[in-house]
């Protein structure tokens, strides 16, 4: 049987927004939901949510895209 994770995390961006975080993530998860949120400073804040089989993967991808904060994982029941 194949373990699946819950992710909630923070992604801190300059040129991205909720689509083009979504199309990147889609393939590796689903009930994906991207939100913006308040940041402190001039930067986009998203909030993320989904389940994937591969958190590494997901991480790997949006370190591509930002900085990553705020990371809760738990396995999927």
């Amino acid at each position: 049987m194949i373990t699946k994770y819950t992710l909630e995390f923070i992604l801190h961006t300059q040129n991205s927004s909720p689509k083009i975080i979504k199309s990147s993530l889609a393939e590796f998860g689903n009930e994906l939901v991207v939100s913006e949120c308040q940041g402190q400073d001039e930067k986009c804040n998203y909030k993320v949510s989904m389940i994937t089989e591969d958190p590494t993967l997901v991480f790997d991808l949006c370190a591509q895209l930002g900085r990553i904060r705020s990371v809760k994982v738990s396995e999927f029941c």
